[in-house]
């Protein structure tokens, strides 16, 4: 991590006004059998008394749909979901779902408690001082390490509670890994879009998940929409529904990593 001292001079107003961004590197492993990872980066938006973790072309969705009322071509998303909403005075957490095939939208309640162990242990990462944290969370053993000069009790995806800022939290399994890398303004102005869907349970987003394996392509044939496959150079591709949703399955197998294994979709 390059130096990140300068963080400690940008939040003295920052924390006081509650306008801030955090940028995270988040490494993953999308296959828990190969040691291949995707690296991409996400912001944890902090305004006034809520926050949210979304990837970067999530936060730009979102300022499109406050910009124009509505999407223009659906929020993008992947298998791999992380967008959180948390309201940071009654403590609740949201798990923001889009659907892969219709971007539907989604929410699950994250009633888990997060019980810390903190720990003696202590690290410098770039020229932050940070202290050893634990915690089980998702059927993952999760190490953090925080910073006191931070005091913000907050973190990536669904972590907080430290008394400091989360700086890297990974799991033991080193399939996921998060780690601040700079801070951004937020201009006061300027009002940032939440995503607000309909609210089920795990068991009903399992459900869903199982449904589009089993037909990707079902509730497009419900709502009669008509579609076609283009090459990168826009020219229609013949290609069967079979070839396709065999294809998807083959991708949703393979890349079968999800952040909570307590709640892991057996394809097989």
């Amino acid at each position: 991590m390059k130096k990140l001292l300068f963080i400690l001079l940008f939040l003295s107003n920052s924390l006081s006004a509650q306008l801030i961004s955090f940028v995270y590197e988040i490494k993953h492993k999308p296959n828990p059998d190969k040691e291949i990872f995707e690296t991409s980066n996400y912001y944890l938006d902090i305004i006034g008394g809520q926050s949210a973790f979304r990837s970067k072309k999530e936060r730009d969705a979102d300022s499109l749909m406050l910009k124009n009322g509505y999407w223009e071509s659906g929020p993008k998303t992947s298998l791999n979901q992380l967008y959180i909403i948390k309201n940071l005075i009654n403590k609740s957490i949201i798990k923001c779902i889009t659907t892969l095939s219709m971007h539907d939208l989604y929410n699950i309640t994250i009633n888990d408690k997060l019980s810390w162990e903190i720990l003696p242990e202590r690290m410098k990462i770039g020229d932050m001082e940070c202290q050893k944290a634990t915690v089980k969370y998702g059927e993952r053993n999760w190490i953090a390490w925080f910073s006191h000069n931070i005091p913000l009790p907050e973190g990536p995806y669904i972590f907080h509670g430290l008394p400091g800022l989360i700086i890297k939290i990974s799991d033991d399994k080193n399939d996921y890994d998060f780690s601040l890398i700079k801070t951004i303004n937020i201009d006061k102005n300027k009002t940032f879009y939440l995503r607000k869907g309909k609210e089920i349970t795990w068991e009903t987003y399992e459900k869903i998940q199982r449904d589009y394996y089993s037909d990707p392509f079902a509730e497009i044939k419900a709502r009669n929409i008509k579609y076609k496959v283009t090459d990168e150079k826009g020219n229609p591709v013949e290609i069967s529904l079979k070839q396709m949703t065999e294809s998807i399955q083959k991708r949703i197998r393979e890349n079968n990593n999800p952040i909570e294994l307590n709640h892991k979709v057996n394809y097989n």
